[in-house]
């Protein structure tokens, strides 16, 4: 998906990211369905399911003229010691900057663009998580209940920390 002028005008951008085809890897589209299915989105924002056009998009925002203000990026992410279905935010400069794969968004390139955004831009960047509970090696759609569960959560404390009026 490419930058709109639309969206590049929003303050805030929700960017829900993942591959719906692999388990919870679709952690992040499914918040972005659910914030838009369950939240009144406000003028000032936008919620864009990338799935895995994230660096692409990222790299249009980083060319506009005029970046938002905000980014919210949400992915599954593995972290030891956290539990399936925990929603956690990951500070940007935690994310590796090395390229392991060349679909995820948190490695190097994306996280090298999202750094030059806040670096170079002034852009906010909110990175919210969840551990999953499985991402299989074989395509598998459909997330783990903890993580549908979560989903939905994230949906809620995204809208009520980034996207309400007021």
């Amino acid at each position: 998906m490419m930058a709109s002028e639309e969206h590049l005008s929003k303050r805030t951008l929700v960017l829900g990211c993942g591959n719906v085809l692999y388990g919870d890897d679709g952690f992040g589209p499914a918040v972005a369905i659910s914030l838009a299915e369950r939240y009144p989105i406000p003028g000032h924002a936008a919620v864009l399911n990338l799935g895995l056009s994230t660096r692409g998009f990222i790299f249009d925002v980083l060319l506009a003229s005029h970046p938002p203000e905000r980014i919210v990026v949400v992915d599954a992410m593995e972290r030891e010691g956290r539990r399936p279905g925990e929603i956690f935010e990951v500070p940007l400069d935690g994310l590796s900057r090395e390229k392991v794969d060349d679909f995820s968004f948190h490695q190097g390139p994306t996280s090298n663009l999202l750094a030059e955004l806040r670096d170079f831009r002034g852009v906010e960047i909110v990175i919210v998580s969840c551990q999953p509970e499985r991402i299989p090696a074989e395509m598998e759609v459909g997330l783990s209940p903890p993580v549908r569960a979560a989903a939905d959560e994230a949906a809620r404390l995204i809208y009520e920390r980034y996207l309400r009026e007021g």
